[in-house]
């Protein structure tokens, strides 16, 4: 893909070489202090369905491959995979708080934990990662407590509330909701998320100040476009986080499939696009 034409959004596009990633301008200002990106699927060496930059080691796609994306992510953004701290998504609003102890879990190292969709830490060269291919990945900071989160939040985790669940368990390790600077990382959008007439019952009460998060298919009953990131946007907004302090980033992975993988469009044979941050 031309550099020229590569989607952008309300996030910053980076490269080096062929490899592209994101961040948000949000929290560059605070770079001195914080690492942190959203991969594409540009830059790799994976081939076929998972090309070419895939950081999924479940897929079916040969380990080394694996292994040599996250070296080259790792030294272009900035952090040491072998250090990676991994998620087990199963689409919960499970939260583990990351310590030392638990560097390289899920990449080098068995993870001694599962059902875990969000990661916290305080604890400075401790990166941390969620996997993504449709799904949110929701950021978190508090400059002033010192503390970083990621969310993985499709529509399950989103009507379980996991932003709200990410906002108070930071508070409890002594963040505030008001100082929390969040980003919604690049998802299935309203123009391609597509969910039938079960799941609508679970945002019937979810709106913000443009209304409801969804709206039929039309001319496809029982059919409805489901805005995940609007939907988390106003989960956060419910539970404190300012509005001027919250990012979407306005970049749909089922609509640009040169950029991102994308679960809805490819299948499982599909990579994952990693979402990483860490306290320098």
């Amino acid at each position: 893909m031309m550099k020229e034409i590569y989607p952008q959004g309300n996030m910053r596009a980076h490269w080096q070489g062929p490899l592209l990633w994101y961040t948000f301008p949000s929290l560059d200002r605070w770079e001195n202090r914080l690492l942190h990106a959203y991969s594409s699927r540009l830059g790799g060496v994976s081939q076929g369905e998972a090309a070419s930059l895939n950081l999924d080691l479940r897929r079916g796609d040969k380990v080394d491959h694996v292994r040599e994306n996250y070296r080259r992510f790792g030294e272009a953004v900035g952090f040491d995979p072998q250090r990676l701290v991994f998620t087990q998504q199963t689409h919960t609003a499970n939260i583990r708080v990351a310590t030392q102890e638990d560097a390289g879990k899920g990449i080098v190292k068995e993870r001694d934990y599962r059902d875990i969709d969000g990661l916290i830490t305080g604890e400075s060269r401790l990166p941390i990662i969620t996997h993504h291919a449709d799904c949110s990945s929701l950021f978190f900071y508090d400059p002033q407590a010192s503390l970083i989160g990621l969310a993985h939040a499709g529509w399950r985790g989103t009507a379980l509330g996991i932003a709200a669940a990410m906002v108070r368990r930071l508070e409890s390790l002594g963040a505030k909701a008001e100082r929390i600077i969040a980003g919604v990382g690049p998802a299935g959008g309203p123009c391609c998320y597509e969910v039938g007439e079960e799941v609508i019952p679970s945002f019937a009460d979810c709106r913000d100040e443009q209304g409801l998060v969804y709206r039929p298919v039309e001319q496809t009953p029982g059919k409805y476009w489901l805005d995940i990131p609007r939907a988390n946007r106003a989960i956060l907004l419910q539970a404190g986080v300012p509005a001027a302090n919250i990012t979407l980033s306005g970049l749909c992975t089922i609509c640009h499939d040169g950029v991102f993988y994308s679960h809805r469009r490819q299948g499982p044979t599909r990579g994952a696009m990693g979402a990483v941050m860490m306290l320098k």
